[in-house]
């Protein structure tokens, strides 16, 4: 039999359940990407099934690229570097919609307070 030389795996992302990561390992067999799909916790002789347990999706690392195109998975460093810069515009930008909620609330239920009191006073 055909022998492969020995090509070194990587992880391309770790999916939630074994249903995505089998869909995902699909996908990449379609366009002619050999991959695997591992169980990163227990595996199949956790009591008979490991579906809800997290998946690590390998392919080879000459195969990386084109996978994750395939995919449409962002690489891990360009992923952290957006999540710092959106995590500080986030920051900034929930400030003035949380203040604005609290006081919209303030405002209905001092309204609520003001209405009862005057329809109390004009029931007497």
């Amino acid at each position: 039999m055909f022998q492969e030389p020995a090509r070194k795996q990587v992880s391309l992302r770790v999916y939630d359940n074994e249903p995505t990561a089998r869909m995902a390992e699909q996908r990449l067999q379609l366009e002619g990407i050999p991959c695997l799909v591992r169980s990163l916790r227990g595996g199949p002789g956790l009591w008979g099934t490991a579906y809800n347990l997290p998946h690590d999706l390998l392919v080879y690392e000459g195969d990386e690229a084109r996978a994750r195109d395939i995919l449409k998975i962002v690489p891990r460093e360009e992923r952290e570097g957006e999540q710092l810069s959106e995590k500080r515009g986030v920051q900034r930008s929930q400030l003035i919609p949380q203040w604005m909620v609290t006081a919209t609330i303030v405002a209905i239920v001092a309204f609520i307070a003001l209405t009862v009191v005057i329809a109390n006073r004009a029931v007497r």
